[in-house]
């Protein structure tokens, strides 16, 4: 999967219709699909937000991060953007933002901001 692959959310190809209704019943979980080269956010069983990367040489790089258009504003990509962060400095990886999104968060969330490097 690229970057360019993520730039619309639809985790699953599924069409429009088939696509799960919002809700803000179940908590948000995230979890690490390696697989997929990305930071899933799921609710109720369905993904509803992603956060894509690349790992190389001792570093993460968090290049972009969508989410369900019917979920936004609800806090989902906050999440995904703590628990990237998160997540990539308790593995020990540097990490070097591409993503517009966390960029910005980081701007209003400054303690989350420890393991974060300039890019080369």
């Amino acid at each position: 999967m690229t970057a360019e692959a993520d730039t619309s959310y639809d985790p699953d190809n599924r069409p429009t219709t088939e696509r799960p209704p919002p809700g803000p019943p179940g908590r948000v979980q995230v979890r690490d699909n390696t697989g997929a080269r990305r930071f899933e956010a799921v609710r109720d069983g369905e993904v509803v937000g992603i956060t894509t990367y690349e790992r190389r040489r001792g570093r993460i790089e968090l290049l972009h991060t969508v989410t369900d258009p019917a979920q936004r504003g609800g806090g989902v990509a906050s999440v995904l953007a703590r628990t990237a962060l998160r997540e990539s400095r308790a593995a020990g990886l540097r990490i070097i933002i591409v993503c517009p999104f966390i960029e910005s968060w980081l701007q209003r969330h400054p303690e989350e901001s420890a393991g974060v490097i300039a890019p080369d």
